[in-house]
């Protein structure tokens, strides 16, 4: 059971591009191309959104209530004791597979034929998101000034503000947003 807690980076990453582009390649031969494109950053954004949904209400929130507790801990609380450990730093393929199945059926749901364009954005931005955060874990921070701000305020998500401050991993939008992103100083 513990394998399946773990994955190298270059699984998920290569598994979600390959999801992307296939997407992408039916989406642009069914729908007019500004539509996928529209489509597509909609996807994303919406993606940045999630992420910072996630992280805040679902892996953050104070509870009493023992599973939620328990998928708190299994799916974020576990990279909090060890930030460092790279095998813990993306979600796994199998859970992955699961969610993104879930999430394409919701977004067909929502948007019919449509969500063949909506959802390789949402699942490219879930891809930036690992890639980033373990870029964010890994490798030092930085000098281009997006990034450079991206890895400090996660760091003082970890290390100052971790129960309350800058959920946002791959984008700082949803911190200013929602009043969530610590002073400068």
């Amino acid at each position: 059971m513990e394998k399946l807690t773990r994955t190298h980076i270059s699984i998920p990453v290569t598994m979600h591009s390959i999801i992307v582009i296939t997407f992408c390649y039916f989406a642009f031969r069914q729908v007019a191309w500004q539509t996928v494109i529209g489509l597509f950053f909609a996807g994303w954004l919406t993606w940045t959104l999630a992420e910072y949904w996630v992280h805040r209400y679902v892996y953050h929130v104070h509870t009493e209530k023992k599973w939620l507790l328990k998928i708190q801990h299994m799916g974020h609380g576990i990279h909090h004791q060890y930030p460092k450990d790279p095998t813990r730093l993306a979600m796994p393929p199998v859970p992955a597979l699961l969610l993104l199945s879930l999430f394409y059926g919701l977004f067909w749901l929502a948007l019919g034929n449509l969500a063949i364009a909506f959802f390789p954005g949402f699942v490219f931005g879930y891809l930036l998101y690992i890639s980033i955060h373990y870029a964010q874990h890994r490798f030092k921070t930085p000098k281009f000034f997006m990034f450079k701000r991206l890895w400090k305020y996660h760091a003082m998500h970890h290390y100052k503000y971790p129960e309350d401050k800058a959920f946002g991993v791959s984008t700082l939008l949803w911190d200013v947003v929602f009043g969530t992103l610590p002073k400068e100083n």
